[in-house]
């Protein structure tokens, strides 16, 4: 009976028990992996210092157009990250090692970094600039000594010209039937014709000479005024205008020229590095563009779109950026080698890019 017991009863349990306890045990190990596999935990960002893209706020926290398309990515991909500040250097290492995830800030994409590590779609293209101080050109002597240009100098010689020939012409033809006027000696009345000539062409209208012919050369000079005076003015504009930014700087060639100022390790490095133009390195933008506000250098060459912004928010009347772009660049997130986040964030930027809060972006911080 207790043999009967034992087989119908106690047996069967104790085969399920076990039965049920391997599964359990076995299928354990699984949902543990799965779940390591779902969450990718905080990712480790890498930035740094390079405003309008990256930069610190006094709280602490970081802002920028790469910080806040990170921010609007990661946000849609439900995403958990903290930024750790870096130099470029530092990030290129770290995505090279694994111990970032990514780097995010005004990072330039390059055949030599492409080869340590991935970036996603670009997301902004500029160029290098060239950033000047204002300080020698606010001087009333310089800005005097511009306006007397050689092409100003020769539009005034040519005025002259053109009123001392046609005041030789009214004497010529109004002496003998304009005595009043001319009937004296021809020194005289050759300075009379000079003085109708010089009035004529500054506009005046109350000549009224007697002669057919003296009729027809006011008539013409008359016109000519008004061609003359508007190049005049014309000249005197640009003079005014462009040549604020004379610096001897109109293209990148003439920086071999003069004291140059830029980042360590940055593009711009390696551009003035390739073509040999020396130049003084600075571990910050900031440091590079208040060398240049202190005369302890002549020129920065740096991101156009980051020398712009430096120059109307923090050196606003000290510092110039010149009409001189060259070396296009573009910006783009960077990852590690075989990243699965490149996928998922460039699909997610594509359709960030489309959208109206990308403009937005953008002109917050550059107005453009």
């Amino acid at each position: 009976m207790e043999h009967s017991l034992f087989t119908n009863r106690v047996l069967p349990a104790l085969l399920l028990t076990a039965l049920f306890g391997w599964n359990s045990a076995s299928a354990q190990p699984s949902s543990s992996s799965d779940t390591a596999d779902d969450n990718r935990g905080v990712l480790q960002v890498g930035t740094k210092q390079s405003p309008p893209f990256s930069f610190k706020n006094r709280d602490g926290s970081w802002s920028g157009i790469s910080i806040e398309l990170w921010k609007q990515l990661t946000d849609q991909l439900n995403l958990e990250y903290e930024f750790r500040e870096l130099t470029l250097d530092d990030m290129l290492a770290g995505l090279e090692s694994g111990d970032l995830d990514a780097a995010v800030a005004a990072i330039s994409v390059t055949a030599d970094r492409h080869e340590r590590v991935e970036f996603c779609h670009p997301h902004f293209s500029t160029g290098l600039g060239i950033a000047v101080s204002t300080r020698d050109r606010s001087d009333p002597w310089i800005l005097l000594r511009r306006v007397l240009s050689s092409s100003l100098i020769q539009i005034v010689l040519a005025m002259i010209g053109i009123v001392v020939i046609c005041g030789c012409l009214f004497w010529f033809f109004e002496r003998k039937q304009n005595t009043t006027t001319f009937g004296g000696k021809r020194r005289e009345g050759i300075a009379v014709g000079v003085w109708w000539s010089a009035i004529v062409l500054l506009g005046h209208k109350g000549i009224f000479p007697v002669s057919t012919m003296g009729r027809i050369i006011a008539l013409l000079a008359m016109l000519a005024s008004i061609l003359v005076m508007s190049i005049f003015t014309g000249v005197v504009t640009s003079v005014l205008t462009v040549q604020q930014l004379d610096t001897g700087i109109a293209r990148a060639t003439d920086l071999s020229h003069v004291r140059v100022a830029t980042v360590t390790s940055s593009t711009s490095a390696d551009y003035l590095a390739q073509r040999r133009i020396k130049f003084r390195g600075y571990a910050t933008p900031l440091e590079a563009i208040q060398a240049v506000a202190d005369d302890r250098a002549d020129a920065m060459v740096y991101d156009e779109a980051l020398l712009k912004f430096l120059a109307s928010d923090e050196f606003l009347n000290q510092i110039d950026v010149l009409p001189v772009s060259f070396n296009e660049q573009e910006y783009a997130i960077a990852l590690p080698p075989e990243s699965d986040l490149r996928k998922p964030l460039n699909e997610e930027l594509l359709r960030f890019r489309e959208s109206d809060a990308w403009d937005e972006l953008i002109y917050r911080y550059l107005g453009e």
